[in-house]
């Protein structure tokens, strides 16, 4: 520009380059509607007055990372160019803090696996002055919720439709898709096949006998006349029990990957894109964020109609043998984002039980694994109270759309890390379901928009009305792969034993070797689930590539 103003929103083949004019950063209007029309697949670096502003998407899989070196900040888009350049060492206690079930993302989220090593919150951007210091600054502000149902289901169609078109003609030659036969992947087929889009699908199975979702995969495929490739189950893929590290600079610079347990499915469909070269690869991350129950539902369905609510609870408690009196507090509190965490910090350092009705608040209950070391337990202590007293703000009005806005960043980190290690593959890994046009879309609607007794994720079931066929989303039961981890797990269990004896976490002093290797063999007999023994191996593996 004329003024030495630089706005940019750069990819190649994609979204195309925007400009204006800007005369201050931090009260410029204009940048922050631009920035509010960011695609999944788009940056904003925009330079003034020798600031510069760096934002990414709010889904995170766009994100950004950043250090100080020699004073100056150096910023980019992958976690594993800042490592090579510092040379920083392991958090010990962002690793403490992996081990943790359920651990609210928020508040975390400027944290990397490396010391001097940071990342953006979520919905943040950072700006660097002309010294060359950085500061994250907030930009999102969740939308008001209070549209009618057909409005929302509405807006969300059209912001779908927005979504995966614009990544249908965005310059790619061939098109994929994820057909597992769920609500979410198998809308988004419909969806494509209504755009005219010409697409080959791709699922795993299950070993489970009850799992249908591969007969509807298969319906779905012949209605629409789409091509189906159908992979071997997943756990004779699966690497989630699994300790040989995987050595590869970007799996090391991203952290123990949460998406672990399916990377022989990953490897194995990142195979057969390249090989029919598709460039983009639509998944359906994201959907059950948007359109199922999350915890936080029945507090935003209070504050819209208690009396409903009321109904609607009652009914839940009893399909789902809830207690009640629980239910009802957590849906009919007011505490606010800061308090609730700071109690749950002082609960986490006093070792005291959580309430009940903290299922049902701003993220579940925090419970540290009994088997970690009183190093680790001070260090996952000490994060809360730092986190705490810097005063988050939440992501959402409720802790609704809280979870939801945190959610959504999770899928995102996961698409983010699949274009990190699956680099050399020219894929562009597309969830229209974490666009931020469908998240707002969703998060105006009204929060009994989510729930039906006759219909599955009813608010995706009405956008979807005249695209899916007649009944599709009618009640039936989930996909179910938890007879493929059990199996898994039984199958590797004497050699993870073995292997575990010179584990790295006991070296660091934050797993006690006496009480872990009993839960490794018989989890169940200790009332420990297998996810929480995946995070456990999957942050093992990943020190074990470190060191």
């Amino acid at each position: 520009m004329a003024d030495g103003t630089r706005i940019a929103v750069p990819e190649a083949n994609s979204d195309p380059v925007v400009a204006a004019e800007v005369d201050d950063l931090s009260t410029s209007a204009r940048v922050d509607d631009i920035a509010k029309s960011l695609t999944l697949h788009s940056f904003l670096l925009v330079s003034a007055d020798g600031q510069q502003r760096l934002q990414g998407s709010l889904s995170t899989q766009r994100q950004l990372f950043w250090s100080m070196v020699n004073g100056v900040a150096l910023a980019s888009n992958s976690p594993r160019v800042l490592r090579e350049v510092t040379q920083p060492q392991v958090d010990e206690t962002w690793l403490a803090l992996s081990l943790v079930k359920a651990l609210p993302i928020h508040p975390f989220a400027p944290r990397t696996p490396w010391v001097g090593l940071c990342s953006l919150g979520i919905g943040e951007w950072l700006r660097i002055d002309a010294r060359g210091s950085a500061r994250p600054v907030r930009w999102w502000v969740p939308p008001a919720s209070g549209e009618d149902f057909a409005s929302s289901a509405d807006a969300v169609r059209a912001s779908l439709r927005e979504a995966a078109g614009g990544a249908i003609h965005s310059g790619a030659r061939r098109v994929s898709a994820d057909l597992s036969g769920g609500l979410d992947s198998t809308s988004l087929c419909f969806l494509l096949a209504d755009l005219d889009a010409e697409f080959t699908t791709y699922r795993t199975s299950s070993m489970s006998p009850w799992n249908d979702e591969t007969t509807r995969a298969r319906e779905v495929a012949r209605d629409l006349r789409l091509p189906l490739h159908e992979f071997p189950p997943l756990a004779e893929q699966s690497t989630a029990f699994d300790l040989d590290p995987d050595p590869s600079p970007a799996s090391i610079a991203e952290g123990p990957l949460v998406w672990a347990a399916s990377r022989g499915y990953l490897d194995l469909l990142a195979d057969e894109l390249c090989r029919t070269g598709a460039h983009v690869h639509f998944t359906g991350l994201g959907g059950d964020e948007l359109f199922d129950v999350v915890p936080g539902f029945f507090r935003a369905l209070w504050r819209e109609n208690a009396v409903a609510a009321l109904r609607r609870m009652r009914r839940f408690q009893l399909t789902q043998k809830q207690r009640l009196v629980p239910l009802l507090r957590g849906a009919s509190s007011r505490e606010s984002y800061q308090r609730y965490f700071l109690r749950v910090a002082a609960s986490i350092a006093h070792d005291a039980p959580s309430r009940p009705e903290d299922a049902y608040s701003w993220f579940p209950p925090v419970v540290l694994p009994r088997w970690i070391t009183t190093k680790a337990r001070n260090l996952i202590v000490q994060a809360f109270f730092d986190a705490a007293t810097s005063a988050p703000e939440p992501l959402g009005r409720d802790p609704l759309a809280h979870q939801t806005v945190e959610s959504v960043t999770f899928q995102g980190k996961i698409l983010r890390q699949f274009s990190e290690v699956y680099g050399q593959y020219d894929i562009r890994w597309c969830a229209p379901f974490t666009d931020s046009r469908v998240v707002r879309a969703v998060l105006r609607a009204p929060a009994s928009a989510r729930i039906s007794d006759s219909v599955d994720k009813p608010l995706l079931a009405a956008t979807m009305n005249g695209i899916a066929p007649s009944g599709f989303y009618d009640k039936r039961g989930r996909g179910d792969f938890t007879s493929d981890i059990y199996a898994e797990h039984r199958a590797r269990r004497d050699k993870l034993l073995v292997e575990f004896k010179d584990s790295c976490l006991v070296e660091r002093d934050l797993v006690q070797r006496d009480l872990i290797e009993p839960i490794l063999a018989e989890p169940a007999a200790s009332d420990i689930g297998l996810l929480e023994i995946e995070k456990l191996v999957t942050a093992e593996r990943w020190l074990r590539g470190v060191d």
